[in-house]
């Protein structure tokens, strides 16, 4: 049977110096008061995906009255694009920072870079400072019929492995 998209994976690899690299590169730029974009690639298997690379996209920042955000350019996307193509890679996870809470909002309903069922979208709270491993993101993942699902920290802790 073809499998379309990720619904069909139960697992995700994710190296611990992939993490660590991602809450470093968030750390940084959330010091300077912004949000940072980062996006998992990998290769799946028949019910497993295991993250091999990360790709920090060139991303305008923003910081205004009304919040922070990051934009992601059509041509930045061709880019990622072609790059994936090359190296026969896929994106499972995009994974960004908020600067207090970690919540799914309308901008990352909307505006989310997967758009592949079952991909994965995690929010870091606090600029990356108040945790490390995920511990107090949000989780979401990509249905069909009910777009981005919060995932339980349980659903979440059995779909996607740290390793070292």
């Amino acid at each position: 049977m073809i499998q379309i998209g990720f619904q069909h994976i139960e697992t995700i690899y994710f190296p611990k110096d992939l993490v660590d690299d991602i809450y470093k590169e968030i750390q940084e730029t959330g010091a300077e008061g912004y949000e940072r974009l980062a996006l998992c690639a990998g290769e799946k298997t028949e019910k497993e995906f295991r993250i091999t690379r990360v790709i920090y996209p060139k991303q305008t920042l923003r910081k205004t009255p009304s919040g922070v955000s990051f934009h992601v350019s059509g041509e930045e996307l061709e880019r990622i694009g072609d790059l994936l193509y090359e190296t026969q890679l896929s994106l499972i996870a995009q994974v960004h920072s908020h600067p207090t809470e970690a919540y799914h909002s309308e901008a990352d309903d909307n505006y989310a870079i997967i758009t592949r069922t079952g991909g994965l979208s995690i929010v870091i709270p606090d600029f990356g400072t108040s945790d490390s491993d995920f511990e107090n993101s949000a989780f979401y993942r990509l249905y069909p019929d009910t777009g981005w699902t919060s995932l339980s920290k349980q659903q979440a802790s059995m779909l996607i492995k740290i390793t070292t």
